[in-house]
């Protein structure tokens, strides 16, 4: 990498880090689980905000190991962030993610605040952290946690959707997840009003990326503020 790539590289991530600390406005989407050059077409050509690929995470059907992480998100369109998705991996292969592939890391397992620092202290990147939302105590350690951008979810990718009532009230920005598709995203808006959304499981079909559920989601978020 040259010293202007270099440059751009950590300039971009820090614009990807005050992008998820910016409050209000109308909700983001990110779609996520991205492992084929098709699927990187398919989000090119629909332009959510955020590109979400799956990396040390071998069970997941979605996993991409490091050189196809780099060769994937290389193709991604500049005006979409890319976001490298992790579950309990070794803060210092997240945080080299971060400074050689991606804009945005999303810690999806068990990490705490002192493994976020371990993260930051290497990385200048923004970071989302998800929970599994089973219970009350989930949203308030999400609401302590000191991630940019902090995830609700019923789970790892199970496509599930968790109990929404369960997050009334809460008082910090927050993406959710768990169950959208195109068909029920917009609702979800208008019931929740998050900063942000994400999609996986709703947008495939046979396991497999589809191109136009794909576009249907990104097209009911943005109708969600015309």
């Amino acid at each position: 990498m040259s010293g202007v790539d270099r440059m751009y590289s950590e300039a971009r991530r820090e614009a990807a880090r005050a992008w998820l600390l910016q409050e209000g406005g109308p909700s983001r989407v990110k779609l996520c689980g991205m492992f084929r050059a098709e699927d990187v077409a398919a989000v090119n050509a629909c332009q959510p905000d955020m590109a979400g690929f799956i990396t040390g995470f071998p069970k997941s059907h979605r996993n991409v190991e490091p050189p196809v992480l780099k060769q994937l998100a290389a193709q991604v369109d500049e005006h979409i962030y890319r976001v490298a998705v992790s579950v309990d991996l070794a803060f210092g292969r997240v945080a080299h993610n971060a400074n050689n592939h991606v804009d945005i890391v999303q810690l999806h397992g068990n990490e705490d605040d002192t493994y976020l620092m371990g993260v930051r202290s290497r990385t200048n990147a923004g970071i989302i952290q998800a929970f599994r939302v089973r219970e009350k105590a989930d949203v308030e350690r999400a609401k302590r946690s000191a991630a940019d951008m902090v995830l609700l979810d019923a789970g790892q990718g199970s496509g599930q959707q968790f109990d929404w009532s369960l997050i009334e009230g809460i008082d910090r920005p927050f993406i959710l997840a768990g169950g959208l598709t195109p068909e029920n995203v917009a609702e979800a808006i208008g019931a929740l009003h998050p900063w942000g959304v994400d999609l996986s499981s709703g947008i495939e079909t046979d396991k497999l990326k589809d191109a136009h559920k794909m576009a249907a989601a990104v097209a009911a978020v943005r109708s969600c503020h015309d």
